[in-house]
């Protein structure tokens, strides 16, 4: 393995526990991007389907279901940790049609012939994605369908900045937004690099299409769902080492900052994502 891929590991390592308490938090913001990506693939029962960047294991369970009862699921992290807690939901849940994979999937062996791989917010972290995208390609059999999504443009993307520059300060968070092509959140938030980066990585019949949706911050829930945002988003660190006062400053000062998005139940925040569908020739 090398260095890129052992810090790439140990960054997800470190977060596995928080992502893994709050799996069913991520699906609640996320579905709403990660579904229309997963139903374009049509999967069919007896599917082979490889998933990116399984973290805890929600999403391959899903999957899994939809190519019951006799297809199957293999979930391929880097992060050894978020592959424990993916068997054990995958374990909890019954569900038997999926097997984990520890891999850098923009270099290692993914295995071959899959019908279909998908992504949820899983590719965006590949440092160079072509690569990494032509070794999806060669996991598939030819025709094999490819579907993800991704994060659209950042000013699109309020529920992560806002927050993000208002609790920032208080933690002492030092922030360090990668640029446009570099691995992050938002390195393929763009249509024309996104198709560019699939065609040289040898897809064809690409589709793009943007979904825009809300995160929903509920009144109800308002102070547990920003603390669940800020243990797996970008100011975990600084989140996880600050002491209890600070933490709820923080909350408070997210809480301020979300105001704009106000409404009737709790607070609305606006997000964009890419979902997208490619296919191996």
């Amino acid at each position: 393995m090398t260095d890129a891929a052992g810090n790439e590991q140990e960054f997800w390592d470190h977060r596995a526990d928080a992502w893994e308490r709050r799996a069913d938090f991520l699906d609640r913001f996320s579905d709403a991007y990660g579904i229309p990506a997963m139903d374009a693939l049509r999967l069919q029962p007896g599917e082979r389907v490889l998933e990116i960047g399984c973290g805890p294991g929600t999403t391959a369970i899903e999957l899994a279901t939809r190519v019951a009862p006799d297809g199957e699921v293999i979930g391929v992290d880097i992060s050894p940790a978020m592959l424990a807690a993916a068997t054990r939901r995958a374990a909890a849940a019954g569900v038997t049609n999926i097997n984990f994979l520890t891999a850098d999937a923009q270099t290692g062996a993914l295995g071959r012939d899959f019908d279909a791989a998908y992504s949820r917010f899983g590719v965006m972290f590949f440092a160079d994605p072509v690569t990494a995208f032509a070794n999806i390609r060669a996991s598939l059999h030819p025709a094999g369908r490819f579907g993800y999504a991704v994060w659209g443009p950042l000013q699109d993307n309020p529920w992560m900045f806002v927050p993000v520059l208002a609790a920032g300060p208080v933690l002492k968070a030092e922030l360090n937004l990668p640029g446009p092509n570099e691995p992050g959140p938002f390195s393929l938030a763009e249509r024309d690099r996104l198709s560019t980066v699939l065609t040289q990585a040898g897809f064809v019949d690409i589709t793009i299409e943007m979904v825009s949706g809300s995160r929903v911050i509920t009144a109800a829930t308002a102070n547990d769902d920003l603390r669940a945002m800020a243990e797996i988003g970008p100011l975990s660190e600084a989140y996880g080492n600050a002491d209890t006062a600070t933490r709820q400053a923080a909350i408070d000062a997210i809480l301020a900052a979300i105001e704009q998005y106000r409404d009737a139940d709790g607070w609305r925040l606006p997000g964009a994502a890419l979902t997208v569908l490619a296919r191996r020739p």
